[in-house]
């Protein structure tokens, strides 16, 4: 049997579950700011759910129509349902650059978010809400009647937001003003108006002329016998403080220790908190400051400065994409190269150790300088547990679920500080690689993550946090270089002033130039002052 409902009616049950059940994370983020500060009134706190239920009545009153209403409802509340559980979950907010990160994840990554817990979550949130809607039946006058109701209900909806706002105004701008993050937990208006910003800046993107940079480049190494090799190691979500060349309390930089020449740069600060706007911008030729992910997208990156100098640059893959940085250099995907999925993938993921397999022979075939780019899936979350293999599970117990928000924290910590440990173990062998290469080449590997990653301090999991309000667990990277006493030799480096200068306050602000500097590169593009090798090397004598 049918429940019958005129459109009013209806709309306001659908605002009402939104702002009580869909905005689940929104209460207690709001909840946690209340007991932080008890100056709040007591008429913000009692309004400002009445002020949320108008909001969605307005949005709802719009989007309900005949014929589409059902269509429409239906795919926003099974969004919604999948964006409450996230917010909720890893205390996220879904913010412009979040939108941007869902868009380009691949399944492999998205797959990774899947738990027992995420489907109760969906089904109480979603699938039960769409069943029990089904059963109304929403009753429209004729399109005059129907027009005048519309109207009447939001002007209800703007009357009560403007009483209140009149009596509370300066409560309400207080509280939007020190907690600006708010507007993007705001479910399902956060996700609509990012999406539009995101559909509209790639309009305004793919309008844009293609432009090139560097094109003036010169390797001033080009007719040295012995070439230049330097590989850029991209980490994924590794946070600087669980690194032990940092004071970590547990060893998960125990292979680099052994290494000798191994540079560690303890207060690196990334470009953003996700894949998305870290790895564009630190290719590009523009600081954070006055970074433009729709100007990076339509003009050359470092590597393409360097593929114009002649470099040869290849870029090897086991992340979600270069986001841009590589489309018009050599790429291969981790995943391709089938011979030795066996031993490295599974879960739909791979192993990063898949990166290092065919290195060899593509360093024996280089006749020129030359640039490899290795993209690690590095520390990705929440599967952890996923990212390293059996043998790297040194610290125990482990959290190997991805619903780390109920494991607890000594667990989650083991977990992630097991997948740093992979990487450092990576990074050793990458070294020892690029020795046994030495005979041909100056060799020198450049290691930086693209962001860091909350772990659940004060209930914030994961990354991807808006730049203005993101922890620093989030952006404070490791950072790491090593170079054979060949590259340091031919650069006439001084190493105490390399050390001296690696606990200076850096960025991924000085990648770009600091790759150009360790490849010789001659261009308009370069800015000394922010190539970090800059000040300890002077260009001898080709040797």
């Amino acid at each position: 049997m049918k429940i019958r409902m005129n459109s009013v009616t209806y709309t306001l049950v659908i605002a009402l579950f939104f702002t009580l059940f869909q905005n689940i994370a929104l209460w207690e983020r709001v909840n946690s700011i209340f007991a932080t500060t008890p100056e709040a009134s007591w008429g913000l706190k009692l309004t400002l759910p009445i002020v949320v239920l108008a909001i969605m009545n307005v949005l709802f009153t719009l989007l309900t129509w005949p014929l589409i209403h059902r269509l429409i409802v239906s795919v926003i509340i099974l969004i919604s349902a999948a964006a409450t559980y996230a917010m909720h979950q890893y205390g996220i907010v879904l913010s412009y650059g979040m939108i941007v990160s869902v868009i380009e994840t691949d399944t492999h990554e998205a797959t990774s978010y899947l738990s027992m817990s995420a489907f109760i979550w969906y089904f109480a949130l979603a699938i039960l809400p769409l069943l029990l809607l089904s059963r109304v039946k929403v009753e429209f006058r004729h399109l005059g009647k129907e027009l005048l109701l519309k109207f009447a209900s939001l002007m209800v909806s703007v009357l009560v937001v403007a009483c209140i706002a009149s009596v509370y105004f300066k409560d309400y701008a207080s509280l939007l003003r020190n907690n600006s993050e708010l507007g993007s937990a705001l479910n399902p208006t956060n996700y609509i108006t990012a999406t539009a910003r995101v559909v509209n800046k790639r309009w305004y993107e793919a309008n844009l002329p293609y432009v090139q940079i560097g094109t003036d480049a010169v390797n001033r190494n080009q007719d040295n016998p012995r070439k230049n090799l330097v590989v850029l190691v991209i980490g994924e979500t590794a946070r600087a403080e669980n690194s032990s060349f940092n004071g970590y309390e547990k060893e998960t930089n125990a292979f680099l220790a052994k290494q000798e020449g191994v540079i560690n740069y303890p207060n690196v600060t990334s470009c953003g908190t996700c894949t998305a706007v870290s790895v564009p911008c630190m290719f590009s030729n523009m600081t954070k400051s006055s970074y433009n992910a729709s100007k990076a997208r339509r003009q050359d990156s470092v590597v393409d400065i360097l593929d114009h100098a002649g470099v040869d640059v290849l870029w090897k893959n086991n992340n979600s994409g270069c986001k841009g940085a590589c489309d018009r250099i050599t790429y291969i995907d981790g995943h391709e190269q089938v011979k030795v999925q066996e031993k490295y993938c599974q879960w739909g993921t791979c192993f990063d150790g898949i990166l290092l397999e065919g290195l060899d022979e593509h360093i024996n075939s280089l006749d020129t300088d030359g640039v490899i780019v290795l993209h690690l899936l590095g520390s990705h979350g929440p599967t952890y547990y996923k990212r390293y293999p059996e043998e790297f599970k040194k610290f125990t117990p482990t959290c190997d679920t991805a619903d780390i928000q109920n494991c607890s924290r000594e667990e989650l910590m083991n977990t992630y500080d097991n997948s740093l440990l992979y990487t450092d173990y990576l990074l050793s062998q990458l070294i020892d690689k690029l020795k046994s290469h030495d005979d041909k080449f100056n060799t020198a590997m450049l290691y930086v993550s693209d962001h860091g990653e909350s772990l659940g301090e004060k209930g914030v999991y994961l990354h991807g946090m808006p730049a203005s309000i993101a922890p620093k667990h989030q952006t404070h990277v490791p950072m790491i270089t090593w170079m054979s006493d060949k590259f340091v030799t031919k650069h006439q480096l001084d190493e105490q002033c390399m050390q001296k200068v690696s606990n200076e306050k850096l960025s991924h602000d000085n990648f770009f130039h600091s790759v150009l500097g360790l490849m010789d590169i001659e261009t308009s593009e370069y800015n000394a002052e922010l190539d970090i090798f800059a000040t300890c090397l002077t260009q001898g004598e080709n040797q």
